[in-house]
């Protein structure tokens, strides 16, 4: 979806963008094509030299200005042979843990991120790091509105990443459904593994809803939103909907523990250690606050001012 959010700044300028992809449920090329973009498949093993012969291949055809990759997958190996192909590169990274960066330019939107890592492991490059070059799509950023704080807040929106590996959005609707005055939206993406789950529930008050292409408005009719922190915690913070995050990795994590101490986010932990009575607890918390809602979704707001894509922009012409 980030990579959706770049695109898509990259046509309002008039450019033409391509998503060279090797492995998409068929639910997201429909995605992208429905928004107006182009898909060359790659056959290969993503991140093997092949997948990086095909990509230059697919570049040169396009006479691509850049090669925008994302993705863990995607080694030195990788990359090095995008650059022996002459083709500019932009890194989009999340944990700078790569024993080299052979690109031109490396976003890393994460708050916190820090240019130690990479100047450590010799990346003499411009780096473009912080929650100011989020990247959010077009549907977040063509308006938004002024929200309500109703005296109650029993609309909660429970949406944990396209595929949902730990099964968690189960768990959690079970968590909070026996309090009849919630009302429990649950939206997966297109990866999700175990849709069938989502819709065995006896509980008038939740409701599944898959592949979503409304996200800015489930998040504006939220008042509360129950995620694991990735692309989608920007979203909701510039949406100003008060979000409770879990975390699958130590990156996530930090970044959680940090906005937590801003103000701007609740922190439920890791997605392994889920305990049930104390997501009650923090929902229960908030949703009767009026006053903590409409804090913590002013600092988010403040954190996330929706610029983040134009200023990556800026960045890929400034580099000719």
């Amino acid at each position: 979806m980030r990579c959706l959010a770049l695109a898509q700044a990259w046509h309002g300028a008039s450019g033409r963008a391509v998503f060279a992809i090797a492995e998409a449920p068929a639910t997201l090329k429909q995605r992208l094509a429905s928004e107006g973009f182009e898909v060359a498949s790659i056959s290969e093993t993503p991140g093997e030299i092949e997948d990086a012969k095909a990509t230059v291949r697919v570049a040169r055809q396009l006479r691509s200005s850049w090669l925008v990759v994302d993705g863990d997958r995607f080694g030195v190996g990788f990359l090095e042979h995008l650059r022996s192909s002459a083709m500019r590169t932009l890194l989009i990274d999340d944990f700078a843990k790569r024993e080299s960066f052979p690109v031109d330019l490396i976003l890393n939107l994460n708050l916190g991120a820090s240019e130690a890592p990479y100047r450590k492991r010799g990346a003499d490059v411009e780096l473009l790091l912080g929650e100011s070059y989020a990247l959010l799509r077009r549907e977040f950023t063509s308006g938004r509105e002024t929200r309500s704080f109703p005296e109650k807040g029993n609309r909660i929106l429970v949406t944990l990443g396209g595929s949902d590996p730990e099964n968690l959005a189960p768990k959690v609707a079970e968590s909070l459904a026996r309090k009849p005055d919630y009302k429990i939206k649950i939206i997966t993406g297109p990866a999700h593994d175990h849709p069938g789950e989502l819709l065995k529930f006896g509980f008038s008050n939740v409701r599944a809803e898959f592949n979503s292409s409304n996200m800015s408005t489930n998040m504006a009719e939220a008042d509360l939103a129950i995620v694991v922190a990735g692309g989608t915690l920007w979203e909701l913070l510039y949406m100003g909907c008060v979000v409770l995050s879990y975390s699958r990795n130590s990156v996530q994590a930090q970044i959680v523990e940090d906005l937590e101490k801003k103000g701007a986010v609740r922190n439920l932990g890791a997605v392994k250690d889920f305990d049930d009575s104390k997501l009650a607890e923090v929902v229960e918390e908030l949703g009767r606050s009026k006053q903590l809602r409409r804090q913590m979704a002013t600092i988010g707001r403040q954190i996330i001012d929706g610029g983040g894509a134009e200023r990556v922009l800026h960045h890929l012409r400034g580099h000719g």
